[in-house]
């Protein structure tokens, strides 16, 4: 009698982490259908697994969180990011896919910093299209929305 019961736990156990781990690799939180321009300082980079994070304070002094790719896969990536590249009080811009909820965060897309580099450290959450947004920095536009828009003219 204990052997089945204890198999049933068991598998009630393991069905339940396989969820746990499938939710957590899911992107939908993120609204990847708009891509916006969000301007401010550094407070915290974590280069951390599973997800990098960047919270950055904005002009109105609301502290946004991001969500980018694990450490492994950007640490080739050009140019290199790494736990030192982002500092606190750094001027940065970045092209985020907003959380779905209204919160103040989303998933990073790129984040250009004030000598005009440009890094990648995103992962599936916003696929931003770089030669668009460089343009689209240059010309002011603040979206995906403006940007197409204007394309559209």
């Amino acid at each position: 009698m204990k052997t089945p019961r204890m198999l049933l736990c068991a598998a009630f156990a393991l069905s339940a982490a396989t969820t746990v781990v499938q939710g957590h690799h899911s992107f939908s939180m993120f609204d990847n259908t708009r891509e916006e321009v969000i301007v401010g300082h550094v407070v915290r980079w974590g280069f951390n697994s599973p997800h990098t994070l960047m919270y950055i304070k904005d002009a109105k002094g609301t502290t946004w969180g991001f969500e980018g790719a694990a450490p492994p896969a950007i640490v080739a990536r050009t140019p290199k990011i790494d736990g030192f590249t982002f500092k606190p009080g750094d001027r940065i811009t970045m092209i985020h896919c907003p959380l779905r909820d209204g919160r103040s965060g989303g998933a990073i897309g790129f984040i250009v910093t004030k000598d005009g580099t440009w890094y990648n450290p995103a992962d599936g959450g916003c696929r931003a299209n770089e030669m668009n947004w460089r343009k689209w920095i240059e010309a002011g536009y603040t979206s995906r929305a403006q940007g197409e828009a204007a394309a559209k003219k």
